[in-house]
């Protein structure tokens, strides 16, 4: 098929990190197309750019004001520019090793995405997000879907259709523009309108690859991600293909020193210092030609840490993973008697009542592929 990887940013402030991907894709993929959407790209950027010649830069805008919905647009345009298989990577994601084989044997009509964090809002019990859309549910899904790194084809190309004019939607952009924690579930993102799609009747036939967290792809979000036992599998030898920077941006963090925050504020700020997206960065940094102060320890407990890792992104920050895990762990204890909710009967959506399609555990999808 001919393919092609899709990565599209029109954030100045997320150059350093664009530019860590491409490096790391250089480096690692040379052989494979890369189709970049960057707006903001000046003269500077297109000189930098030489350095990764299986790059093509196009700087007109796709769609403007669509942000990090733009995705099924960049994708449904190479589609119609003629390529039959398309990659989406977040520009937040450096690349560990050649991808090319993940993809490789994989058949036209498997659809890939990853697993999500383990946080409260990343679940999908009951096909949650499907009903909340009003959608009836074809199946039932072990957790909800990260749009991070997303192989589709083609054969999708409806899917995508209707993912982006859901994300067009009047309902869907209003949502869009309260703050993150205020959202409903099943309009956080862009993700968990392609996991309530996937969930639907009508697209419940697609077959899904799965990436696994700490197996294929570190999915680091504060302490719902890079787990004591991800860690621990990768030092076993398990090695991640990708590392993704789900929450915090230690390239544009203000960051604050140790005497001016709280102990929580602190104990968080210290954790994205040790960060193994910015671990993996630190063998670029010759080649950045751009900031890169952002990547040296801010603090004393984490220069600690640092030091006391050797440089391991598995390492680094073990301790505190430690921390995190027993917490969750204990939040997961102290809420489970309250856990045992049945799921949503009616739900409002744009003043209509919509009733919930039945599910049950037969309904769980057994063709997921995880290997």
């Amino acid at each position: 098929m001919k393919s092609t990887i899709c990565i599209a940013e029109d954030r100045v402030s997320c150059e350093p990190c664009l530019k860590l991907l491409l490096l790391s894709l250089t480096r690692h993929s040379p052989e494979v197309r890369v189709s970049l959407f960057y707006p903001p790209a000046n003269e500077e950027f297109r000189t930098w750019i030489t350095k990764c010649p299986q790059v093509s830069l196009q700087a007109d805008h796709l769609k403007k004001g669509c942000g990090w919905n733009v995705k099924p647009h960049a994708i449904m345009h190479l589609m119609d520019r003629g390529f039959e298989e398309v990659i989406w990577i977040d520009s937040d994601i450096i690349i560990n090793q050649d991808i090319s084989p993940i993809w490789c044997g994989l058949n036209s009509a498997t659809l890939v995405a990853s697993e999500h964090t383990l946080a409260d809002e990343r679940c999908d019990r009951n096909a949650r997000r499907a009903q909340l859309w009003g959608l009836p549910v074809g199946r039932v899904l072990p957790f909800a879907l990260s749009s991070g790194v997303l192989r589709v084809t083609t054969q999708h190309y409806e899917l995508v259709r209707r993912w982006s004019e859901l994300l067009e939607s009047d309902i869907y952009l209003d949502v869009q523009k309260r703050e993150w924690k205020k959202r409903p579930v099943h309009m956080l993102g862009d993700q968990d309108v392609l996991t309530a799609l996937l969930t639907s009747t009508s697209f419940s036939e697609i077959p899904i690859h799965i990436l696994r967290r700490g197996e294929h792809i570190i999915l680091f979000d504060g302490v719902y991600g890079f787990t004591v036992a991800e860690r621990l599998a990768s030092l076993l030898g398990a090695r991640p293909a990708f590392v993704h920077s789900g929450a915090g941006k230690p390239w544009s963090e203000r960051w604050t020193s140790d005497s001016a925050i709280s102990l929580r504020e602190y104990i968080k700020m210290v954790y994205l210092d040790l960060s193994p997206y910015t671990i993996s960065a630190l063998r670029f940094r010759d080649d950045l030609a751009s900031h890169a102060e952002w990547m040296e320890p801010h603090y004393v407990l984490s220069r600690i840490l640092r030091l006391a890792g050797m440089g391991y992104p598995a390492l680094v920050g073990l301790p505190m993973a430690v921390c995190a895990d027993l917490a969750r762990v204990a939040k997961y204890v102290w809420r489970f008697p309250s856990s045992k909710m049945s799921p949503v009967v009616t739900i409002a959506v744009d003043d209509a009542q919509i009733a919930p399609a039945s599910t049950s555990p037969k309904n769980v999808d057994r063709r997921l592929s995880q290997d």
